[in-house]
């Protein structure tokens, strides 16, 4: 990747999410979590915003995000807030919202899926993911995200897998 790219990737995945929260905010929208990102992946690509690559590498973050959080509060029976793990006053009430509204499509769709819930997710340095905490699956240090971001590798040991 160059930095042209990286530098349109978080945006794009930001884009892509408010899509994502449009199209299942449309009262006439019966689609599934899986057809609202697809249709977000095709807008993107259609507006040249990305490649068919880039556009689907983004949605399947977005998906793994969305999949993670919904399953977290399915399985905890806790808030989000508790699944972001950090003050709430930091997150903007408007990503707070779009995010609450995709997660609890996502949750309805886990309910009815659960063995796919249960699927093991692995983050990976270089991917981006969405706000929350994630943790080194070496030494377990936690890396903060207050906004949709690059995974870094581990700061204090320099592994490049992390688990939530």
């Amino acid at each position: 990747m160059n930095d042209n790219t990286d530098k349109k990737l978080v945006p794009a995945y930001q884009a892509m999410m408010a899509r994502v929260d449009e199209d299942a905010k449309k009262q006439t929208s019966h689609n599934s979590l899986q057809e609202h990102i697809d249709t977000a992946i095709e807008t993107a690509i259609n507006l040249n915003e990305l490649s068919r690559v880039e556009a689907e590498r983004i949605g399947d973050y977005l998906r793994r995000d969305l999949q993670d959080a919904a399953t977290f509060i399915v399985e905890t029976e806790k808030a989000l807030v508790d699944w972001i793990n950090f003050d709430i006053d930091l997150i903007e009430n408007s990503l707070l919202e779009m995010f609450s509204i995709m997660v609890d499509q996502t949750q309805l769709e886990l309910n009815n899926l659960q063995e796919r819930a249960r699927q093991a997710t692995q983050w990976n340095s270089g991917e981006i993911t969405a706000l929350g905490v994630l943790y080194c699956d070496n030494c377990n240090h936690a890396l903060h995200f207050q906004k949709p971001d690059f995974i870094p590798a581990c700061p204090n040991c320099g592994v490049t897998s992390f688990h939530r």
